[in-house]
């Protein structure tokens, strides 16, 4: 009997522990994925499927941003993203990962392009994602040289 009880109590507080935890102390809530009228705003090509949930796409002003969460490591992230980012025709532009953030340059044609930042969450074990890319319909072809006043 008293095994049968150290054992429930033992899974009770394992069961406790395995989700993330805020500051506070309270659990982490799974993020809410991004509505599809809004994912259907990223640039043709880009998926983070691989990445994270996508929990938000803004279009704004000739930029697009997309907002997301992951359990992935750092590390791991931020060859993902360049990765994803690639394959919706943009060219990595470098990388900065200093452990506890990390940003991933981006390039299209002869313009800078966008940029990646990733921070540590609220959610132990969770990092944030802020893509912003320039919206590959306002790019001048890349024969096109940008104008020097």
């Amino acid at each position: 009997m008293r095994r049968s009880i150290a054992l429930m109590v033992s899974t009770a507080a394992l069961v406790g522990l395995a989700g993330c935890s805020t500051g506070s102390g309270g659990a982490c809530e799974t993020p809410s994925p991004a509505p599809p009228a809004e994912t259907a705003l990223m640039p043709d090509g880009l998926s983070f499927e691989r990445i994270g949930t996508v929990t938000q796409v803004l279009s704004t002003q000739g930029h697009i941003t997309v907002r997301a969460v992951t359990a992935k490591t750092l590390d791991e992230v931020t060859v993902l993203i360049q990765n994803a980012v690639t394959a919706a025709g943009y060219r990595p532009a470098g990388m900065d990962n200093e452990g506890f953030e990390a940003e991933v340059f981006f390039t299209s044609g002869l313009y800078a392009a966008g940029q990646a930042v990733v921070r540590r969450a609220e959610c132990e074990g969770q990092w944030d994602i802020e893509l912003v890319l320039i919206d590959p319909e306002t790019v001048p072809p890349s024969t096109t040289r940008p104008s020097v006043p």
